[in-house]
């Protein structure tokens, strides 16, 4: 399988949320040059595009937004539609169904114009294939009624020439990815603020039917702290993705028993 260099880059709370009341906070507006610096200058990667999940493109890209359907369009054309060869940047977006009601087909964020490229399965249907043509929006189709990663990086590498992919959320998106093996890195910002809240998104979340909450270990490979912001940049690489009969065969299910494993270490002193 041809697959670009992916990595996940988050700007997140101290509590590893990516998204709620703590992104009101001064100290995350702080933040938030460190982590288009990073993220969208080539000072790490050269990043020819984005991937965000359904969720993550209906918060920030279409505010839950109706696509504008013509239900009585004429039949577009089989297969992919490639508006714009090219594009400064990509930003790829998982819309299984066809939902989203984009207004303009690129995202302009820290000084980057991506061209959006919806994607999409045979689910979708004529009307919002049409509906994204007169947007002037690329779309692939990926799959019959789920979206095949594998079909996506072959069409991302292909058609796209899309060498290196920013992983940019929500939270079961990049945990499935990490899980599935196709995370090479990992980057976020950690901003100098917390809300505890509960049902917010974290930056990695297991979903049934996609994922398991099984680990995957981390090897650091640079830190830095902004002290103007409070902020901390974590940048690892993926070590390894424990498979699920190796790790309960190994460790069990459940959390660890902290003080019976000190106990054991330490001979019960």
């Amino acid at each position: 399988m041809a697959r670009p260099f992916i990595y996940i880059h988050m700007l997140t709370s101290l509590d590893g949320k990516i998204w709620g009341e703590f992104t009101k906070l001064p100290e995350e507006s702080a933040a938030a040059p460190l982590f288009k610096e990073i993220g969208f200058t080539n000072e790490v990667w050269k990043t020819d595009a984005n991937l965000s999940g359904t969720n993550t493109a209906l918060n920030d890209y279409t505010y839950h937004r109706e696509p504008e359907l013509d239900l009585n369009a004429v039949e577009v054309p089989q297969g992919d539609y490639i508006a714009v060869e090219k594009a400064e940047r990509y930003s790829f977006v998982l819309d299984r169904k066809g939902i989203l009601g984009f207004e303009k087909n690129e995202i302009f964020y820290a000084n980057v114009h991506s061209h959006i490229v919806d994607v999409i399965t045979e689910k979708a249907s004529n009307a919002y294939k049409d509906f994204l043509r007169r947007k002037k929006i690329s779309y692939i189709i990926c799959g019959k009624d789920d979206v095949d990663f594998e079909i996506m990086f072959e069409k991302m590498t292909g058609l796209f020439g899309v060498k290196t992919l920013q992983l940019a959320g929500g939270g079961s998106l990049n945990w499935t990815f990490l899980r599935k093996g196709y995370v090479d890195e990992v980057s976020y910002i950690i901003t100098a603020g917390a809300d505890g809240s509960t049902t917010s998104p974290q930056i990695f979340m297991a979903k049934e039917g996609l994922s398991e909450d099984i680990p995957v270990s981390f090897e650091l490979i640079d830190v830095r702290a902004d002290k103007k912001s409070g902020a901390v940049w974590l940048h690892y690489k993926v070590k390894k993705i424990w498979e699920k009969e190796e790790w309960i065969k190994k460790y069990g299910k459940g959390p660890k028993d902290f003080v019976a494993a000190d106990n054991e270490t330490n001979g019960g002193k």
